[in-house]
C-alpha cells in the first residue's frame, strides 16, 4: 500500500544535457532534453549575497523527489519559472518498506 505524501505536491521540469551524435569535426553534440517529475517537494535552504562592486546572489533549495528520478551534476531543475543547477550528486535514499524512498538534491541559482 502506497500513502499520499502531502508534502510531495510540486512537479519541477528535469532538464537532461543528452549526447545526440556528433559535428562534422568530430565533438560530441548534445541537446537539453525536458521531463516532467511530479511527487516532488521544494524548500529554500539559503540565500547569500556578495558585493564586490557588483552584487551577486547566491540562492539553494532542496528538492525531495521520487526514487529513481534519474539526477545527474549535470542536470538542471526548472521550478515555478526559474531553472536550478543541481549542486553535487544526488542520493537515493532507501527506507525500511520503500514508504521514504527518494532522491534528494541541492539546487543552487547564481544572479547577478
Amino acid at each position: 500500500m502506497v500513502l499520499d505524501n502531502p508534502l510531495r505536491r510540486h512537479t519541477v521540469t528535469v532538464v537532461d544535457r543528452v549526447l545526440v551524435g556528433e559535428d562534422d569535426r568530430g565533438h560530441d553534440v548534445y541537446e537539453d532534453v525536458e521531463r516532467p517529475v511530479s511527487g516532488c517537494n521544494m524548500q529554500p535552504v539559503s540565500s547569500a549575497e556578495a558585493n564586490d562592486g557588483k552584487t551577486q546572489v547566491v540562492t539553494r533549495w532542496r528538492l525531495a523527489g521520487p526514487p529513481a528520478m534519474g539526477l545527474t551534476a549535470l542536470s538542471r531543475v526548472k521550478f515555478r519559472g526559474v531553472l536550478y543547477e543541481v549542486d553535487g550528486d544526488s542520493g537515493e535514499h532507501g527506507s525500511f518498506g520503500g514508504l521514504l524512498d527518494h532522491t534528494e538534491a541541492f539546487l543552487k541559482v547564481v544572479s547577478g
